[in-house]
């Protein structure tokens, strides 16, 4: 008889010993998955971390480069404002006006039962107001020279939209107004737009309606079409946790960069008119103080969805405040210092 034959299976033994080499293997491929998985969710934090960061940033400091910027805007005593005040909406719009040449950069320190519009703002995080006027013309349109004052010539590129605010100006005078109408072409000329600045009423939510018409002056190729602006950028508890948000003009509150859980915010002040930092301080509720901004440095902090085993983290603010985190999340801190390019000669 041939061993095969005598064969009749395995010893307790030896079915253990096999038992624990299959567990021993098996383990081993768990483990790597495990890794790779663990390896994996990390590089997604991290790779989303790093572009919300970066994307809040660069947007944040593009915004206070062009802060408290209003073209070539006379005093305010020039510049007729021709919206109605019985307009229901008139308030936002009365803010724009009153706010033009100051104003361009306000804030609120560590803010406790704050709330911008609807939303309620993180209590110990910066709020950051900036303001100034947009050039719905730049670098893609221009005014066009027009025969008469009522007739306002734009070029196709012109980034102007029914129901704006717009301040029209060359600098001698100004016209604050709502765009009613928008004609494509003029004349048969399909290089054209005609700005309808009409009187009455409109029911368009949102609208503010005009109570005059009529310009002070002919405004040819040298005048300015501005966009006055206000939007102040917070952290809120979103959808999905804290993110940064913006409301734009009196609108309703945006999310921007989900993600991001903190913002501190330092104004580098100018208190002797030589155009260099000569400390740095929180917000002031003094908009004199404010007034003496010539630059920001933001910190942000910026979190990822869920917890990904990261190690627990203690991050300082620039209060000085040290706040630890060891929920498991992976988080980057960002820090960046912008120069407002309108205030100053540098």
């Amino acid at each position: 008889m041939t061993s095969l034959a005598r064969q009749r299976g395995l010893s307790l033994i030896e079915l253990m010993i096999a038992l624990l080499l299959s567990a021993m293997l098996l383990w081993g491929v768990l483990q790597i998955f495990d890794s790779n998985r663990n390896t994996m969710q990390m590089q997604t934090a991290f790779a989303r971390t790093q572009e919300s960061g970066r994307f809040a940033m660069d947007l944040l400091t593009k915004e206070i480069r062009m802060a408290d910027y209003w073209g070539c805007v006379p005093e305010e005593s020039a510049i007729k404002n021709h919206l109605d005040p019985a307009d229901t909406d008139y308030n936002k719009a009365q803010d724009l006006y009153d706010d033009i040449g100051s104003d361009g950069v306000l804030g609120t320190d560590n803010s406790s039962s704050l709330t911008v519009g609807t939303m309620a703002v993180l209590d110990g995080t910066d709020t950051l107001t900036l303001r100034g006027a947009d050039d719905a013309c730049a670098g893609t349109g221009r005014m066009v020279p027009s025969l008469t004052a009522a007739a306002l010539h734009v070029s196709q590129n012109c980034q102007v939209e029914e129901g704006e605010i717009i301040l029209l100006t060359n600098c001698q005078s100004g016209e604050l107004m709502t765009v009613t109408n928008l004609q494509q072409g003029n004349g048969g000329d399909s290089d054209k737009r005609t700005v309808v600045h009409n009187t009455g009423n409109n029911s368009t939510p949102g609208w503010v309606d005009n109570k005059t018409k009529d310009l002070q002056r002919q405004y040819g190729a040298d005048a300015r079409i501005l966009k006055p602006y206000d939007r102040t950028y917070f952290i809120a508890d979103g959808p999905a946790g804290p993110a940064l948000y913006v409301a734009d003009t009196g609108g309703d509150a945006v999310e921007l960069v989900p993600g991001v859980e903190d913002m501190q915010i330092l104004y580098g002040r100018d208190t002797d008119g030589d155009d260099v930092v000569d400390g740095w301080t929180q917000a002031s509720a003094n908009a004199a103080d404010m007034e003496e901004a010539i630059a920001i440095k933001i910190q942000l902090v910026v979190a990822s969805d869920s917890g990904v085993s990261a190690q627990d983290l203690t991050v300082t603010d620039l209060d000085g405040v040290d706040t630890t985190y060891a929920d498991g999340k992976l988080r980057k801190v960002y820090l960046s210092t912008a120069k407002v390019r309108n205030r100053g000669r540098l």
